[in-house]
C-alpha cells in the first residue's frame, strides 16, 4: 500500500469527502420533496415538467464526458471550487425560476446545477477510493450511506418546511447558498494529502490529455467498459425502485400514497443500514462475492415483490431488494479508481453509464408497463440487471497494475 498516511490527515480527508455526500443527499431530498410546489409555481403540465427534468439530467451526462479532461487541466481542488460556484448559481437560478414562473430558467439552472454536481461527486468518489485504500478497509459504501441518510433528512425537512407554507423559492435559495459555502469549506480538507511525492496512493495522477479522456478510457480499456456496464446494472436496480415501487404498491396492492411512501422508505433504510454496517462483511468475503450476494438479494426481492399475491410479502421483499442495492454502486466506483493514473477520469467514465441508465431505465419500465403490470415490468428490467451484476462481478477485481490492496479487496 505504500507509505502510510498520518491518521489525522486521513480522518480530515474522510470528513471532507463525507461533507460532499451529505450535502448532495440533503439537497437531492430537498428538491424531491418540493416537486409538487415546483410544478405548481412553474405552471407546467407533467409532460412539460418531464422535459425540464430531462434537460437537467443531460447536464449531468455531458459534464461526466469532460470530467477526466477537466481534472487533468485544472486539478481536483480548482475543479471542485469552480464547479461549486457554478452549482450555487444554478440552484439560486432554480429559486428565481420558481419565484417568477420561468420554466426555461428552471431548466437552465437545473442543467448547470446537475452538470457541476456530477463533476464534484466524480472527484469526491475518486478521493473516497483513495481514503479507502489508505485505511485498508472498503469504506466507500459508508459515503454512499451518508448520501442516502441525508436524502431522507432532506425529504423530511422539505416536507416540514412545505407544511409551514414557506415558498419553494426561499427554501431553494437558502439551501443553495448553504451548500455552496459548505462545499467551499470542505474542498481543501477533502483532498487526501500524499505523504511522499510519487506514492501510488496519491489522490489522482491525471495525464495531460484531451477533454474526452473519460470516453477514451471507456472505449479502449475492457475493464473500465465492464465496470461501466456493472454500474449501469447497479444504477438500474436503484433508479427503477425509486420511480416505480410506490406506483406498483398503489396500483397492485391498493395502499394509499402515504403508505406506499413509507414502504419505499424501507428500501432506502435497508440500503443505508447495509452500507453502514456491512463493511466488515465486504472486507471478509471480498468484492466479487459481495456483488454476487447482492445480485441474489435483488433478484429474490424483485421476484417476491412481482409475483407474490399477498400485501404482507411486499415489505419483506422490498427490504431484501434495498439491502441488495447497497454495495453494487459503491464497489463499482471503488474498482474504477484502483489505478491512480486518471482515476477521476475512470470514475467519470463508468458514471456515464449510470447516468445513462437513469435516463433510459424509468422510461423503459414505463413502456413495459403499458403491456404488463408495473410489478412485472420491474421484474423484467431489474431481474435482468441483477443477472448482469452477477455475471460482471469479476470485473471488480483490482488489475495487476494497481497498487496492492488488502487481501479482502482482491477476491
Amino acid at each position: 500500500m505504500g507509505v502510510a498516511q498520518p491518521g489525522r490527515a486521513v480522518a480530515r480527508a474522510r470528513l471532507g469527502v463525507m461533507a460532499f455526500f451529505v450535502g448532495a443527499g440533503f439537497t437531492a431530498g430537498t428538491v424531491a420533496s418540493r416537486m409538487p410546489s415546483v410544478r405548481d409555481d412553474l405552471g407546467v403540465t407533467p409532460a412539460q415538467l418531464g422535459t425540464v427534468l430531462l434537460v437537467g439530467a443531460l447536464g449531468g451526462l455531458v459534464s461526466l464526458i469532460f470530467a477526466g479532461g477537466l481534472v487533468a487541466r485544472l486539478g481536483p481542488l480548482t475543479l471542485i471550487r469552480t464547479a461549486t460556484l457554478v452549482m450555487t448559481v444554478g440552484i439560486v437560478g432554480l429559486a428565481l425560476a420558481t419565484a417568477f414562473a420561468f420554466p426555461s430558467m428552471y431548466a437552465t439552472g437545473l442543467f448547470l446545477a446537475l452538470a457541476t454536481f456530477e463533476l464534484i461527486i466524480a472527484v469526491a468518489n475518486s478521493n473516497a477510493a483513495t481514503i479507502e485504500r489508505l485505511l485498508d478497509r472498503p469504506v466507500m459504501s459508508q459515503f454512499h450511506a451518508a448520501f442516502s441518510i441525508a436524502m431522507l433528512a432532506g425529504i423530511g425537512t422539505g416536507a416540514a418546511i412545505a407544511g409551514l407554507g414557506i415558498a419553494v423559492s426561499t427554501h431553494f435559495a437558502i439551501v443553495g447558498v448553504a451548500l455552496g459555502a459548505a462545499y467551499l469549506a470542505a474542498s481543501g480538507p477533502s483532498i487526501p494529502e500524499d505523504p511522499r511525492a510519487g506514492d501510488p496512493a496519491q489522490p489522482d495522477t491525471p495525464r495531460r490529455t484531451g477533454l474526452f479522456i473519460s470516453l477514451q478510457l471507456a472505449a479502449r480499456e475492457r475493464r473500465t467498459l465492464l465496470l461501466g456496464l456493472l454500474l449501469l446494472a447497479a444504477f438500474s436496480t436503484e433508479s427503477a425502485s425509486g420511480n416505480w415501487i410506490p406506483i406498483a404498491l398503489v396500483d397492485d396492492f391498493a395502499v394509499t400514497e402515504s403508505v406506499a411512501g413509507l414502504m419505499y422508505a424501507g428500501v432506502v433504510l435497508a440500503q443505508s443500514a447495509t452500507r453502514l454496517f456491512g463493511v466488515s462483511a465486504l472486507a471478509r468475503i471480498g468484492r466479487v462475492a459481495m456483488l454476487r450476494t447482492s445480485a441474489v438479494l435483488i433478484l429474490s426481492g424483485t421476484l417476491v415483490f412481482a409475483l407474490a399475491p399477498w400485501p404482507w410479502a411486499a415489505p419483506v421483499a422490498l427490504l431484501a431488494w434495498g439491502a441488495g442495492t447497497a454495495f453494487s454502486f459503491p464497489v463499482a466506483l471503488s474498482a474504477a479508481a484502483d489505478v491512480r493514473t486518471d482515476a477521476t477520469a475512470r470514475v467519470a467514465a463508468v458514471s456515464v453509464f449510470g447516468t445513462t441508465g437513469g435516463l433510459i431505465v424509468p422510461q423503459l419500465i414505463g413502456l413495459f408497463a403499458e403491456v404488463v403490470t408495473v410489478r412485472l415490468a420491474l421484474l423484467a428490467v431489474v431481474g435482468l440487471a441483477a443477472i448482469a451484476i452477477f455475471a460482471l462481478a469479476p470485473a471488480a477485481r483490482p488489475p495487476l497494475s494497481a497498487p496492492r490492496p488488502s487481501a479482502s479487496l482482491e477476491r
